[in-house]
């Protein structure tokens, strides 16, 4: 019974934390502030697996940092949505599988950005004003 109430209050604390972040991010991108969107993308310039980071918001340009090893990269400048879409069965096991798919075009060829969607409109504005 013990187990139960703290596995129900780490829960709880999670949440709340989870919750608090996600609206640090909102009003930081609101207030015009650099900010990075936790998604997963997956780039031939990249590689063409999924590689998780963050996608930095900012006036200008948009640029991927990425969690772990290389340096950050400014996507293209003419990249645009092209589509949105859940995850394939066979995306689910590398993607959150309740995440949302943004299907970008540019020169440099396809960009699938995986993000949750409480941030969704974030990456999509970002990429509509970029």
């Amino acid at each position: 019974m013990i187990e139960l109430m703290i596995g129900v209050v780490a829960a709880a604390l999670v949440g709340w934390l989870m919750r608090r972040k996600q609206q640090q991010r909102s009003t930081a991108i609101a207030a015009g502030e650099p900010t990075g969107v936790p998604c997963m993308l997956k780039w031939s310039a990249q590689g063409s697996r999924w590689r998780p980071g963050r996608l930095l918001i900012a006036t200008g340009s948009l640029v991927w940092k990425p969690s772990f090893g290389k340096q950050q990269a400014v996507l293209p400048a003419d990249l645009r949505q092209a589509g949105m879409r859940s995850p394939s069965l066979r995306e689910a096991v590398a993607v959150n599988p309740g995440s949302r798919i943004v299907e970008c075009d540019s020169s440099d060829g396809e960009v699938l950005i995986a993000v949750m969607p409480p941030e969704l409109d974030h990456v999509i504005k970002a990429l509509g004003s970029a």
